[in-house]
């Protein structure tokens, strides 16, 4: 028994190869090949790496980091069909911005829709009874019922 707490025992090949041993062969080989790539990169990878999350993005260009500009350029009218096609690039960045911006309701027309929509659903959650106690109130005085009267035949 202390033999096994110390290491691990490895079975053997003939043993693995067996087919109700399948899965025991894989989570070996899986066992191996981390064990052999943890040799191979012990010098090179720290314990801070191993288990430290990433702080940083690498980026394969630098062209994102400092905001340049991706294509080619005209300048003076030296060249008209890549200032016109720059031109139309630096419209359709105004046009998206400013549709980010741009208010389809106006902030009266939503308050009163927010209003109306707190009053509806208030009403959905009340009971009978409070039903009928705003019905009450928003219709003022109750008139009384009238009852049905025969029609007289004459």
């Amino acid at each position: 028994m202390a033999f096994r707490d110390n290491a691990k025992q490895k079975l053997s090949k003939s043993i693995l190869e067996m087919k109700f041993m399948k899965r025991s062969k894989e989570k070996a080989q899986r066992e191996q090949e981390a064990e052999d790539g943890q040799a191979m990169f012990t010098d090179v990878i720290t314990e801070d790496m191993k288990h430290g999350a990433c702080k940083y993005i690498t980026e394969p260009s630098f062209v994102p980091c400092e905001n340049l500009i991706v294509g080619r350029l005209a300048f003076l009218e030296m060249n008209p069909e890549i200032e016109r096609i720059m031109e139309l690039e630096e419209q359709e960045k105004i046009m998206t911005w400013e549709s980010r911006n741009e208010k389809e309701v106006s902030d009266r027309e939503m308050a009163h829709r927010y209003n109306t929509l707190v009053g509806t659903v208030s009403r959905k959650f009340n009971t009978k009874r409070n039903n009928r106690t705003l019905q009450d109130q928003e219709a003022g005085p109750r008139k009384k019922k009238m009852n049905f009267l025969k029609p007289s035949c004459d």
